[in-house]
C-alpha cells in the first residue's frame, strides 16, 4: 500500500481515487519486460536477415517471432496491471476501514479486504450475544437500538436473519 487518499468514514463519490497500490515492483518488471522485447526483437530482426541465405535462421524465425509476441503480452498484461493501481469506488458512499497508517507501506494480498464501502442509506446493525443471554428472536420482530453517541435517538430496525449455531464473535 502506497497512499491513502480518503480518511476513515470520509463520504466518497463514484469515481473517487480511494488508494494507491505500491508500484516499485511492477515498474521494475515492466522496464525488465522493455528490455527482454528489445532483445527479443533484435534476435528476431538478426534471424529474419540472416534466413535469406541461412536454412537454420530460418528455422529459428518463427520460434524468435514468438518470442517477440511472447514478450510484448507480458509487457501489456504489467501495462494493465500499472492501470489499476489507483483503486476508485465504483459507487458513492462512506469508506469504513481503520487508521491509514495500518496499511501504509503494507504488502497487499490479492483478494485482501483494505476497506468496505457502505451505503449511509441501507445500513446494518450486526449483534452477538453471548450464549448466557441467548434467546428466541423471529426474522421480522421490531428492534430498537440505543447508541451510545445518541442515546436519546434511537434507531428502528428489524431482524432479517438469526443463527442457532454458536460461533466464537470477532
Amino acid at each position: 500500500m502506497k497512499t491513502f487518499h480518503v480518511v476513515p468514514n470520509q463520504s466518497v463519490a463514484a469515481g473517487d481515487r480511494l488508494f494507491t497500490l505500491d508500484d516499485t515492483t511492477l515498474r521494475n518488471r515492466r522496464e525488465v519486460a522493455l528490455r527482454q522485447l528489445a532483445t527479443a526483437r533484435a534476435d528476431a530482426l538478426a534471424a529474419a536477415q540472416k534466413a535469406f541465405a541461412d536454412a537454420t535462421s530460418r528455422a529459428e524465425l518463427a520460434a524468435l517471432e514468438g518470442r517477440v509476441a511472447e514478450r510484448r503480452a507480458e509487457l501489456e498484461s504489467i501495462d494493465q496491471q500499472l492501470g489499476r493501481i489507483d483503486v476508485v469506488a465504483p459507487k458513492a458512499g462512506v469508506v469504513v476501514f481503520g487508521d491509514t497508517v495500518d496499511w501504509e507501506g503494507r504488502p497487499v494480498v490479492t483478494g485482501e479486504r483494505v476497506a468496505l464501502l457502505a451505503d449511509p442509506q441501507d445500513a446494518g446493525v450486526l449483534v452477538w450475544l453471548p450464549v448466557a443471554d441467548a434467546i428466541a428472536l423471529d426474522e421480522g420482530v421490531p428492534l430498537r437500538l440505543f447508541l451510545r453517541v445518541a442515546p436519546t435517538r434511537p434507531l428502528e430496525a428489524k431482524i432479517e436473519q438469526t443463527s442457532y449455531q454458536a460461533t466464537l464473535s470477532p
